[in-house]
Parts: structure tokens; sequence; C-alpha cells
């Protein structure tokens, strides 16, 4: 396949985006600058998304791709390889580009040479009327420019606060980087800007170049409530590896403030220092890697004899940590459920449970042309 043949490529993922597909493609097709291509992929949509994507086929800029549902994951790195631009341009089925967006990303890229641009959005609601006040949303993106050593930090005690939709990138970049974790599915983009800051300056335009759709009910993937369960998982999937590859000094300077030893060297005692940083979250999930890792190393006489000399550090620290840090919450759980707080929440369920039974019950007799016959729960 031939690369290069547009300067841009618009990656466009979608899935039951049936109300809001024909803005998000207009959208792109508006745009100033015109020498892009924009492919288009359909994630096993089961509303009108297809009958919708078809009405623009006719224009020779779209390229189409309708796949079997896989995850946003899959149908991204799938636009991305096929992709024939220098620049990749992400954009969501369910956001509306501002008409400048992709000449002021590809000239700004073009003029200092850098390979990874994002910026500033204005929020919107399922009606694409502008949202004004607080929302979650809001405490995520449109954040100042950081250095790397910023964003690392950012990153590490603070969580991503790049807008992946208005992510505008060079095309080698993300192949290099091993593409989006398909296992992923909330969490993806995270985990590749994780891998990104680590290798390359990282810029966001404070221009509002994209509408960020604040979807109701929570149907962004990305609003915590999506599902926090699995959001903790990913989350400490990708912060196993945080550090993985992060060149020394990178880490110096994001850390600084946080290191036992500046004058550090690599090898044990960086693996070390990494696992003191970890244990300084303050979230339990992230703390327990720190003692993870502590509690591998340390099996190793080499690495338990620098940690004593270096850090003072020894296996009656590692035993009080391993006391004292409660990975799984246990000791809250124990008390929650011997208090009154909790017999009145079984209690709830158990009417929410009972109400449900019944509204099944009397919804297939109605459904069934059956008088319904509730009995008494």
């Amino acid at each position: 396949m031939p690369i290069n043949t547009f300067p841009v490529s618009v990656v466009m993922t979608t899935y039951n985006h049936d109300k809001y597909i024909a803005e998000a493609i207009q959208s792109v097709l508006n745009q100033t600058w015109t020498e892009f291509e924009l492919i288009i992929i359909n994630d096993g949509s089961t509303d009108r998304t297809n009958e919708i994507i078809s009405d623009f086929l006719n224009d020779s800029r779209v390229k189409y791709i309708d796949q079997e549902n896989h995850g946003p994951s899959y149908a991204v790195n799938q636009g991305v390889l096929q992709a024939q631009g220098k620049y990749i341009a992400l954009m969501s089925g369910d956001d509306v580009c501002y008409p400048e967006r992709l000449e002021k990303q590809y000239k700004y890229l073009d003029n200092t040479k850098k390979k990874i641009v994002f910026s500033w959005v204005d929020f919107i609601n399922d009606d694409s009327q502008r949202i004004r006040g607080k929302h979650f949303a809001k405490r995520l993106f449109n954040h100042d420019n950081k250095s790397r050593a910023e964003i690392l930090k950012h990153f590490f005690f603070q969580g991503n606060y790049l807008c992946s939709v208005t992510a505008f990138i060079e095309r080698e970049i993300l192949v290099e980087s091993g593409l989006f974790h398909l296992s992923s599915i909330q969490l993806q983009d995270f985990d590749m800007w994780i891998k990104l800051v680590k290798r390359y300056e990282i810029f966001v335009l404070t221009d509002k170049l994209l509408k960020y759709r604040v979807r109701s009910k929570t149907n962004n993937l990305s609003h915590p409530e999506n599902n926090y369960t699995r959001a903790c998982f990913e989350t400490y999937q990708i912060y196993k590896t945080i550090f993985d590859n992060v060149p020394i000094d990178l880490f110096k300077q994001s850390f600084y403030e946080c290191i036992k030893n500046n004058d550090f060297q690599d090898g044990v005692e960086y693996e070390l220092e990494k696992s003191f940083l970890y244990l300084k979250s303050d979230l339990t999930l992230i703390q327990s890697i720190g003692m993870e890792k502590l509690f591998n190393l340390l099996q190793n006489p080499s690495i338990l004899s620098v940690a004593q000399d270096k850090y003072n550090f020894g296996l009656p620290q590692l035993y009080k940590i391993t006391k004292e840090l409660d990975v799984k919450n246990s000791m809250l759980v124990t008390a929650f459920e011997s208090s009154k707080v909790w017999k009145i929440y079984s209690a709830y369920i158990s009417v929410k449970q009972k109400i449900k039974t019944i509204y099944n019950e009397a919804t297939k007799a109605i459904i069934t042309g059956l008088k319904p016959v509730i009995k008494n729960k």
C-alpha cells in the first residue's frame, strides 16, 4: 500500500452512533484543509449507523470499513493500518470537528517538526447544544501545556488529561509503538500516551478544535461510572509497566520531589526507586504494585543488601508495609458489613430485587395477554 498519498488520514471509529454520525462525518468533510482521506470504521453497529454512512460513500475521500464488533482498539488499529497519510487525526462518530481543526494541527506539526499534538475542546450534549457549568469531562481535559516530565508526573499521580479524539499524530510512531492495546476498552488511549511520552514531546493547542459530546446516562466510554471494576483492572495493568523504558533522566526530572536518593544509579537502585514511588500514590491499588515489586526484589540477597545500604530499607520495613497496606480493603469491608449501614443496604437490595421480580412477572403476563396475578411478597 502506498504511504503518504494524503498528508492526513482521519480515522473515525463508530458504534451505534446513528443519532450523531452524519454530523460527525460532515464536520470532517467541511474542513478548511482539504488534503485528507476519511476512514470510517463501523465496529458492528446494530442501529442505523451503517445506513447513514452509506449516504456519504459517493465522496471519493471517504473509505469505509464495516466489521464485526471487536471493540474500539481493534477498530482504530484497522483504520491506522489502512491509512495512507503521514498524519493520523483520531475522531469518534459522536463528536464534531470545528472547520479549522485539521489545518491548524497540520500546520503546527509541519512548522515545528514535532510529531504529536492535541487540542482543547468545547463540550456539547446529546442535542449538540454547548454545555455550560461543571461536569466530569471538564475536569479531565483542557489543561495547560506541560513538559514531558510534567506530563509523566501528571499521568502517574492524576491519570490521563489528553482528549483522544483531538489527537493528531505521525502514523509511523503509532505503528512503531505497537498500536492501541487490543484487550483494553476504556484506557487504551491512556496506555498509548504513556508509551509516547517516554519518547516524544506532546503538545496541546489551547485552540478549541473539536466539540466533545458528553452523552447522557454515562454513555461516554471514558466516563468513570461506565464500568468502575473494569477501569480499575485496566488501571492496574497499565501502572504495572508505566515506568518500563522510561529514561532515567526523565524519571528524575518528573519525580525529583519524591525520589529517596537523588544520586541513584541505573539498575538495582533505579528499580528500587520505582518501587518506592508506587507507595506514594494515593490509591491503594497502585501502592500494591510497589509492595509486590519490593516483595520480589528483596528476595534477591544482593538487591536486599543495596536496599539496606542505600535506603535503610530491609525485610522488617517490608513486613511492616505488607502488614499495614490493606490491598483488598478487607478491614473496611469487615467494618462495613458489621455496621447498621450494611444492614440497611442489604434490606434495600432485597426489596429492590422483589420489586424487580414483581415487575418482570407483571410484564410477562401483559405480553402473553394474561391478567397479572401479583402475589404478596
